[in-house]
């Protein structure tokens, strides 16, 4: 009974280390493939890099945030999408610049794209916005490339159909929705969304190497897996 009891006392103390000083720095590059009739033709080929939740502290994370800095640039990315919890706590000025300067540094062929998360203020938004980065709040914008077809990107936490752009003259049938907590998919539905990205889960608050996510975040109880196909 002693040696089952120090067992469980181990176990706990290794998923403790794991996922305190392990899981948070380590950086994993996860790619799919979309394939969906409603692309425009000016888009085959893109690459969208999705990343979220950097949950910045301050000078302590410099080194895995340059770490995420230069795999995005090393990906070449065409789009780029942050979808919220830019912040952890308020930050100093000297800070604040830093993290300007490293998010402008992304460069993308095309756009960047940034929503609010549950943790994000006002200075999150004032930092993206600073980066270069359209902050999409609650709003919806075309995007054309190579081609007089756009797609359609929209992003919040609060959308519905009337956000929906109708323009006579634009046509468009692929929409891309950001949104920051992923289990509010299930309330946009209605939206005809061909991509939809999101942040927050962490993929599980504990998550254990082959096992999945033991404790899972409120708002992403039902999708906190990397990747879900609606068909």
């Amino acid at each position: 009974m002693r040696k089952i009891f120090l067992l469980i006392i181990i176990i706990l103390f290794i998923t403790f280390l794991y996922a305190k000083y392990i899981s948070p720095t380590n950086l994993i590059v996860k790619e799919y493939n979309i394939h969906n009739s409603k692309l425009p033709e000016g888009f085959n080929g893109t690459k969208i890099v999705h990343f979220s939740d950097l949950l910045y502290k301050g000078e302590n994370d410099n080194e895995i945030f340059d770490k995420v800095i230069q795999k995005i640039n090393e990906e070449k990315p065409d789009i780029i999408v942050f979808t919220g919890d830019l912040l952890n706590n308020k930050i100093s000025s000297k800070e604040k610049d830093n993290v300007i300067n490293k998010l402008e540094s992304l460069k993308p062929s095309l756009y960047k794209y940034a929503i609010s998360g549950d943790k994000d203020n006002k200075e999150s938004t004032d930092i993206l916005t600073k980066s270069n980065f359209l902050f999409l709040d609650n709003t919806a914008k075309y995007l054309f490339n190579n081609d007089n077809e756009p797609i359609l990107i929209m992003g919040g936490n609060n959308l519905n159909e009337e956000l929906l752009l109708n323009d006579e003259d634009i046509n468009y049938n692929y929409i891309i929705t950001l949104i920051h907590k992923p289990d509010y998919y299930d309330k946009i539905k209605n939206i005809d969304s061909s991509l939809v990205l999101a942040g927050h889960s962490l993929g599980g608050q504990i998550r254990i190497p082959f096992w999945g996510a033991l404790i899972k975040e409120e708002g992403a109880k039902k999708y906190s897996d990397d990747n879900y196909d609606s068909k």
